[in-house]
């Protein structure tokens, strides 16, 4: 323990001499928050370790953010986690970043470190330092080998096997470290899904917390396989809005109304009907409805219009009825403000059905 918090500590001194950190208060607040209720379970439980150990020290933990945008964290022995600013703006919620320090308090709790040098015990003490230095920066293990000769590249890698199986390892304590500590550990799985999609669709996106890691389906299938493990339900609208239906108050052709929205798009604008239902009561009851269906694991094909064209059916159920009062209110037949709700509804199903191909 005491060789891991020492090293942490040298680390941490060579980070913050190069990186700036960030000091916002209510961003510092959120990440230590967070962190905290995670350390708080990765100093007191223990977890069956795929890689390293499972042996629990009382480590201090540290939560810090670096001055980037990348979309990248990392941990170092003893404890210490480091957040780009960039990441936190990735997350679309606490649940997703919880999943993120969890993943890297899992690290410094399963020793990773000292176990992949312990592994690596021919190194001498040069390698060995340099091996480090690389972990702590996320350099990809290409450039790992580029900075040592001959038959040492076989030795690095081999040191990128012992990562991989490190970064398998802390996604697996991760979900039981955010189950214990009051977090949803569907967040880690969303975050790994958007990160995986948009590493592939979007080249430019500066993705240095993927350089290291395994590959992203494998990733997915062993977060899912530790969450059903624990029968915990995979909710990913409960960590989420991308994929959310959620109201808000607008105003169309001069009426105040409450919006039904999904994700981006806007679904519906229900009008009040007569004296009988008001916008918001129908637009809390759609949102009600379409968040039940698309939490049910649901199939574009099973949305649908009824016969007359008025009214969007999921698995034969109506969900959204188009009136008469909504076609004066948006100047549209009723049959197109079903049609567009109903085509938002099939993109959203899609748009989750391609999140978890990746």
């Amino acid at each position: 323990m005491a060789r891991e918090v020492k090293m942490g500590r040298e680390a941490e001194r060579d980070v913050e001499k190069e990186h700036k950190l960030v000091t916002d208060l209510a961003a510092i607040e959120r990440v230590e928050r967070i962190g905290n209720s995670i350390a708080a379970v990765a100093n007191s439980v223990t977890v069956e370790a795929g890689y390293g150990s499972p042996d629990v020290y009382q480590f201090e933990y540290k939560f810090k953010i670096i001055e980037d945008e990348g979309i990248n964290a990392f941990s170092l022995p003893g404890g210490i986690v480091y957040v780009n600013k960039g990441l936190l703006d990735y997350c679309q919620s606490d649940h997703e970043l919880a999943g993120v320090l969890a993943h890297e308090a899992a690290h410094a709790a399963h020793h990773h470190m000292v176990h992949l040098l312990r592994e690596q015990s021919k190194l001498d003490g040069q390698i060995a330092l340099l091996l480090l230095a690389g972990m702590v920066a996320r350099v990809d293990s290409t450039d790992l080998g580029n900075l040592l000769i001959g038959a040492q590249l076989v030795r690095i890698a081999r040191t990128s096997g012992y990562g991989r199986k490190a970064e398998t390892d802390a996604d697996t304590a991760a979900v039981t470290y955010m189950a214990q500590s009051g977090y949803n550990p569907v967040g880690l799985l969303t975050f790994l899904e958007r990160l995986a999609r948009d590493a592939a669709t979007k080249p430019d996106l500066n993705m240095g917390i993927m350089q290291t890691h395994p590959a992203p389906r494998d990733r997915c299938r062993n977060v899912t396989s530790e969450i059903k493990s624990l029968g915990l339900p995979l909710n990913r609208r409960a960590v989420t809005d991308s994929l959310k239906a959620r109201t808000e108050a607008t105003t169309v052709n001069g009426q105040s109304i409450t919006r039904v929205t999904l994700g981006d798009q806007v679904l519906f604008d229900p009008a009040p009907v007569d004296n009988a239902l008001t916008s918001e009561q129908r637009a809390q009851a759609i949102t009600v409805k379409v968040n039940q269906f698309l939490d049910s694991d649901p199939k574009f094909r099973e949305v649908r219009l009824s016969s007359d064209g008025g009214t969007v059916l999921a698995r034969g159920e109506p969900v959204i009825m188009v009136f008469d009062q909504d076609a004066v209110q948006d100047g549209k037949p009723t049959h197109e403000l079903a049609q567009h709700a109903a085509d938002v509804l099939k993109r959203a199903i899609w748009c989750e059905m391609i999140a978890r191909i990746y």
